[in-house]
């Protein structure tokens, strides 16, 4: 079904910035600009440029009320006193280069520009993030590399192609084509799988993905036309076959190649949960078009009805995080403890079934993180069978049967029964909780079948209806 145009209308009306919203950011960021140029000229470093990038720069892509500015300071490769050629050695004199910096000149201008909370922040390298004038301002250092330079022989730091990014839009997207970049991402944000801190998978569509998107497909319709396809096609600026990319990036579900590096896939980090998810609204949008798919609106909350036909198999647990690191630290180390936690459910030591296929999502707001987990069984058996060695292995059949004296044969291999610590999901979990504590600044508020949040609530809600229904039980 062809989506009216009555319905891009209206929902461009709500979501384009507005001439006020505009002025208010380029003010901040030529109050911000001004205070770094002091600071440099009074340290005597020379900066190639100082630009505003992102969406509200010359991409000129931002949503409505968007109150977040990335100011981007270039400096010249000649400040390096070490060979680019040795990448591994050059690396930490880039990193105390950068440190100090940051440190020198983009903490004391924040401040000067009016910032009383600056934090330094560490990505690859650091940089600084201030509130000014209701804004959250990211001064971020990178070298001023030609784009030629990328394409051969790679940035110098991951930030460094994000200026050329800029230029990319600019040149390439209309201005009609960027208003559809601004109603996809407000489709992304209203599914839930937009940012780094996306509630559905580990992380969603970036800003530079949802332009890319609409440079190749040209439009929003047949950008969700592209979307709503179970498994995403390959997109490359440099007309590499897709077998070509799949070999190239072995390890990714969706490929879109950066048009300034082609070592580099831009879509690695979007999860596969948020792209399903994201096929699945795209679907429902094509089919029965409405304003509704893009009107951003709080992650809702299971129903007291969907609350009691709920399975025991499901549990929320709550964590205040009092460690000072960055949310994305946070989120990731949350991730990998319960990847470990998932395979400590799903099977016993020895590799034998235990609660069966186990599934997880995270969500966080401010100091709460909370994971909604899923198991296939709540409960299980006091004891399972564990499985030796063939009856045409003597030697191993004689450790095993020394070790196990009431082991018994069937269909040619031997077996032995073990007796469970645990027969439920729950008390399972717990102890796993108490025993493998992630920080002592990463408590555990509660661990419950609904979740005792507002934070909590909504995880259960993203992982029952936007997660699960699209996952193979595996």
């Amino acid at each position: 079904m062809s989506i009216p145009n009555t319905i891009w209308l209206k929902c461009l009306k709500e979501i384009r910035p507005t001439e006020s919203d505009i002025q208010e950011s380029s003010f901040v960021f030529e109050k911000v600009r001004k205070a770094i140029e002091l600071e440099a000229e009074d340290r005597k470093i020379t900066v190639a440029f100082i630009n505003l990038e992102g969406s509200s720069g010359r991409k000129q892509t931002q949503l409505r009320g968007w109150k977040e500015l990335d100011i981007f300071v270039g400096l010249p490769v000649s400040i390096l006193s070490h060979s680019l050629e040795d990448k591994k050695t050059r690396k930490p004199v880039i990193r105390r280069l950068l440190k100090k910096m940051v440190k020198d000149i983009a903490v004391n201008a924040a401040r000067s520009a009016g910032s009383k909370e600056v934090e330094i922040a560490y990505a690859e390298h650091p940089y600084v993030i201030a509130q000014i004038d209701n804004y959250k301002v990211d001064i971020v250092f990178c070298f001023d590399l030609t784009k030629d330079y990328i394409i051969n022989n790679g940035p110098i730091t991951a930030v460094d192609r994000t200026p050329h990014h800029s230029n990319f839009v600019d040149k390439h997207l209309t201005v009609a084509q960027r208003d559809d970049v601004r109603l996809l991402k407000a489709f992304f944000h209203t599914a839930y799988v937009y940012g780094d801190s996306s509630p559905v998978g580990r992380s969603g569509f970036t800003g530079f993905s949802t332009e890319m998107l609409i440079f190749h497909t040209k439009a929003l319709e047949p950008a969700l036309e592209y979307l709503s396809q179970s498994t995403p096609q390959p997109r490359d600026f440099f007309n590499r076959d897709a077998d070509s990319l799949k070999r190239k990036f072995p390890n990714d579900f969706f490929i879109i190649s950066d048009p300034v590096d082609p070592n580099r896939n831009i879509a690695s980090s979007i999860s596969q949960r948020a792209y399903r998810y994201t096929s699945h609204k795209s679907r429902q949008l094509l089919q029965d078009p409405s304003e509704v798919f893009f009107d951003r609106r709080p992650i809702p909350q299971l129903s007291a009805t969907e609350l009691d036909l709920l399975d025991p198999n499901y549990f929320v647990i709550e964590f205040h995080d009092q460690t000072g690191w960055h949310y994305t630290k946070t989120r990731d180390k949350l991730y990998r403890y319960f990847s470990k936690l998932a395979r400590f459910l799903k099977q016993e030591p020895t590799g034998e079934s235990r609660f069966g296929f186990v599934a997880f999502e995270e969500l966080f707001q401010g100091d709460i993180f909370a994971v909604a987990l899923y198991v296939e069984r709540a409960k299980v058996s006091q004891s399972y069978r564990r499985a030796g060695p063939q009856q045409s292995h003597v030697e191993g059949v004689h450790q095993f049967i020394e070790k196990h004296p009431e082991a018994f044969l069937k269909n040619g291999r031997y077996y032995t029964k073990i007796r469970r610590t645990f027969t439920s999901a729950e008390a399972t979990l717990r102890y796993y909780l108490s025993e493998n504590q992630l920080s002592s600044k990463l408590p555990v508020i509660e661990v419950s079948r609904t979740g005792s949040t507002q934070i909590g609530a909504q995880a259960l809600w993203i992982l029952t209806k936007a997660v699960l229904p699209f996952m193979t039980l595996t």
